[in-house]
């Protein structure tokens, strides 16, 4: 077992770089390796299929002056250092192929060093021994050219770039961003962030050129943003697969969905919207709902009865938005209204579809889009109906309802006594707050197939979950085992089982226990950093110089 530690002495950088260079056998054990320094480096590439310890050491050596020495594990701290084990994989084809890339990407301090040639020859050799040496000479070159077979290795080890610095939904977009970050990061992954509040959008041009592992947006307008010269996105310069988590129903970013680099993908909390982005604006779109944090283990006195942690949207304000619109657009958005609240377990985009009917419009897919985008206020409209509606009923029947957030201030609810208003909490306080609720409510913003942060972290803090139904549940989670789930048409009926359940202590402890299980299990960041580190690994999209 052996320990790598970073040294100052730069003077025998270059030296130990070529002592492992030359001597393979002096990655083949077990390393401590310094956590700083293995995130810095990329960690393992895992696009290559052999001599992977080898090729990191390399890595490491190429980035500082590296001692390695004899160790024992007691000597170690887990939380300091990341444990490689040398381990024989892939191919004889594999290694060869692992070597022509290290002579590709340190091509310039092998000529600098005068030995390009030779290591070269080396490996040519020993690929003429397997019978291997075409193989090896057209790879070689491919590596060399610097092409999209080179980049699809080389950014693996790359760092992933964040964009944050939208400062609406109560910060919540960034809180996504650092969170899944962080994720990252406790994955291996190095993170960068740009922070579009702290840092001028100009100075993006510093990216141009560069490689990324991959380049995330968490709901942003930078993907939309153009060259000087107004003929090219900016992102078309910046080599790597693009993403933009998209939360809201796609029709609200219509533009910058239809305004963008055209190998930019989407990342949706609901299946359904996960259609609409293929079928209307003809965009690659991934199923990637947002998850929660698994909060610090302890227990907490359940003193609030029904928690909702969500805001107040008033309806009649939305109502007044709507009358204000254009006469045509305005009979439209009404009935798209009026179809919604007798058929809540419709997708917005299927109502509309309905009203189109109705009023036999015939339209092309633009027109629709431009028709559905002029009616959208309606979907919050319909959504803060019902999230009115719910809590009413509860209310009505003497259920006590905690809400958290200014926004309940002028809530004409409050002539209830039993709706205790709070004020505004950060997401630490949140988490809080359901650890010390017995039920919680989570009323969707008409995601008819999603799944949310907030149900998320309601199931980790070990709360009961109390939430309108999604087909996202389907085979996931089971109402009465996991949560407890209502519809939007029996509303009536709601307060009646809720008391059954806050009557029922152990029933609840039981639902909020498996509700935490499969939460930790499918739905903490972690695990999502795993699923996307998965899935950039089988992406296709490599740029070149």
């Amino acid at each position: 077992m052996k320990i790598v530690k970073i040294t100052e002495n730069k003077s025998k950088q270059d030296e130990r770089f070529f002592e492992l260079l030359y001597d393979e056998r002096l990655a083949e054990d077990t390393f401590w390796i310094p956590k700083d320094a293995f995130f810095e480096a990329g960690g393992i590439n895992p696009r290559i299929h052999a001599k992977k310890q080898y090729e990191l050491l390399l890595r490491l050596a190429d980035s500082y002056c590296i001692e390695v020495s004899e160790c024992s594990a007691e000597q170690i701290s887990p939380d300091s250092y990341v444990m490689t084990r040398h381990q024989k994989t892939g191919s004889q084809s594999d290694e060869i192929y692992t070597d022509c890339y290290i002579i590709s990407r340190y091509k310039d301090k092998l000529m600098k060093y005068d030995c390009f040639n030779e290591v070269t020859e080396s490996v040519l050799k020993a690929a003429g021994s397997l019978g291997l040496q075409n193989d090896a000479v057209e790879f070689l070159e491919k590596m060399l050219k610097r092409g999209q077979e080179y980049y699809k290795i080389d950014d693996a080890v790359r760092p992933v770039l964040i964009y944050k610095g939208e400062d609406i939904c109560h910060n919540v977009l960034n809180i996504f961003a650092e969170q899944f970050g962080a994720a990252l990061m406790r994955a291996g992954q190095k993170v960068e962030y740009f922070d579009s509040q702290k840092e001028d959008v100009k100075s993006m041009t510093k990216y141009i050129g560069k490689h990324y592992r991959a380049v995330i947006g968490v709901q942003t307008y930078l993907f939309s943003l153009k060259m000087q010269n107004g003929n090219r996105y900016l992102h078309d310069e910046i080599y790597a697969p693009k993403y933009n988590f998209v939360f809201d129903h796609p029709i609200w970013m219509k533009a910058h969905m239809m305004q963008s680099p055209q190998n930019l993908s989407i990342l949706t909390l609901d299946k359904n919207y996960r259609e609409f982005i293929k079928q209307y604006y003809g965009r690659r779109a991934y199923l990637f709902p947002p998850a929660g944090i698994v909060p610090k283990p302890g227990e907490y006195e359940k003193k609030y009865d029904v928690s909702f942690v969500g805001t107040y949207g008033d309806f009649w304000n939305e109502l007044l938005l709507i009358y204000k619109m254009k006469r045509n657009v305005r009979f439209l958005a009404n009935k798209f209204l009026l179809v919604m609240r007798k058929q809540p377990d419709v997708t917005a985009e299927e109502a509309f579809h309905r009203v189109l009917k109705q009023k036999e419009i015939v339209c092309t897919k633009e027109e629709y889009l431009d028709l559905f985008y002029q009616v959208r206020r309606v979907i919050y409209c319909v959504m803060h109906y019902f999230r009115y509606h719910v809590i009413l009923e509860l209310l009505k029947a003497g259920i006590q309802v905690d809400v958290f957030g200014s926004s309940w201030e002028y809530c004409p609810l409050r002539r209830y006594p039993n709706l205790i208003c709070h004020p505004d909490v950060t997401a630490e306080e949140s988490m809080q707050i359901w650890q010390q609720s017995k039920l919680s409510l989570n009323i969707m913003s008409w995601h008819k197939s999603g799944f949310t942060e907030r149900m998320a972290n309601i199931m980790l803090c070990k709360s009961v979950l109390v939430t309108d139904d999604t087909a996202y549940l389907d085979d996931r989670l089971k109402d009465g085992e996991d949560l407890l789930v209502f519809r939007l048409t029996e509303i009536k009926q709601l307060p009646k089982r809720l008391k059954k359940y806050l009557n029922r202590q152990e029933e609840r402890k039981r639902i909020a226990l498996n509700g935490f299980k499969k939460a930790e299990k499918y739905h903490t960041w972690d695990r999502r950093a795993e699923e996307f580190l998965e899935r950039i690994l089988e992406e296709e999209q490599c740029g070149t110089e």
